[in-house]
């Protein structure tokens, strides 16, 4: 869990539609705390493995997880508690993204497709640099000049009577730059080139329609902040719209507009270099994909179409198309 959180809420929306804060527990449980403070709870997980065969016999294997929350510091775990594993996300490009206009989404939400793709807009209340409070104050425990309450519930006194760095903790000027910094990550190049392969399995890519959803060029609007990211075309693979993901990857809990069977489709540029970066290629939002390919084996619902064509193709051409994405 060093680089995963589990989110949680109880069920219920808050006043922009937000999940709704455990009482006690808050929105995401911390496994570590300061010394005299109990942490709020072990986070563990068990794999399951299940198999299956691509239609020229070659077997796979997928891992099912299966979380529990153990040593609660704050009393029991209510059983109304909706829980959500996150894996951390590739940050790189986000003001590139958030550059992209509302009516493009709009556009692309009322595009009809032919295998079922309907994706919707997710309206939420919070921009970039909300997210980064809610990192400094979620994840580390800082107060920021936009976060100034402490990160612990009225259920959680102890933490109250241990002293703080300062009101906010974070100063205004490094906070911007972190802000800054997480909005103007550069997108690392393509290393498609001149690989035969790679360039043979983007047309496979594209033929299994997973386009519908990683939808590869996109162009940025305005951007009166950092003009440098106005008008851009960029390629990050993804349409920025919720997506039904089908029975396998659904953990019923809501998040503003998406139900619990809804993900946003992420982007893909940088997605063969996650190993380089974490050491691992655990994929999807919980890590539960070990590889590109079991990734697109999760795939349901929408996506299920393009499922069956990835699991049609023969392995050369499944190579080839894994071999695409790794050079994004």
């Amino acid at each position: 869990m060093r680089t995963m959180l589990m989110r949680i809420s109880i069920p219920g929306t808050g006043a922009h539609g937000e999940p709704l804060p455990d009482p006690v527990y808050g929105d995401q449980l911390q496994g570590q705390s300061i010394p005299g403070v109990p942490r709020e709870a072990d986070v563990l997980v068990h794999y399951d493995e299940t198999s299956g065969a691509f239609e020229d016999g070659d077997r796979f294997g997928l891992r099912v997880p299966t979380y529990r929350i153990e040593n609660p510091g704050y009393g029991p775990i209510s059983p109304r508690l909706l829980t959500s594993p996150r894996v951390s996300p590739a940050i790189v490009g986000l003001g590139l993204l958030e550059a992209v206009p509302e009516a493009t989404l709009r556009r692309l939400a009322g595009t009809a497709d032919p295998d079922g793709v309907s994706g919707r807009i997710n309206m939420v209340w919070n921009v970039v640099t909300q997210q980064t409070a809610a990192a400094f104050a979620g994840d580390i425990g800082i107060t920021s000049p936009l976060q100034r309450n402490e990160n612990h519930t009225t259920g959680e006194s102890i933490a109250a009577q241990r002293p703080t760095g300062g009101d906010p903790e974070v100063s205004a000027k490094i906070f911007d730059a972190v802000a800054l910094y997480a909005r103007t990550l550069a997108v690392p190049a393509a290393r498609t080139g001149d690989d035969g392969e790679a360039i043979r399995g983007r047309d496979l890519f594209a033929a299994a329609r997973c386009t519908a959803c990683h939808l590869p060029t996109l162009t940025t609007g305005p951007s009166a902040e950092l003009p440098e990211l106005a008008d851009q075309i960029v390629h990050p693979y993804t349409d920025l719209l919720l997506h039904d993901m089908g029975d396998g990857l659904a953990d019923n809990r809501p998040v503003f507009a998406a139900d619990g069977r809804e993900w946003r489709t992420p982007p893909l540029w940088g997605l063969g270099l996650i190993s380089k970066v974490n050491g691992h290629t655990f994929l999807l939002h919980d890590g539960r994909a070990r590889t590109i390919a079991e990734a697109i084996l999760w795939h349901g619902g929408e996506g299920q179409a393009s499922r069956r064509r990835f699991v049609a193709m023969s392995k050369r051409d499944r190579a080839a198309l894994v071999a695409f994405l790794d050079s994004l």
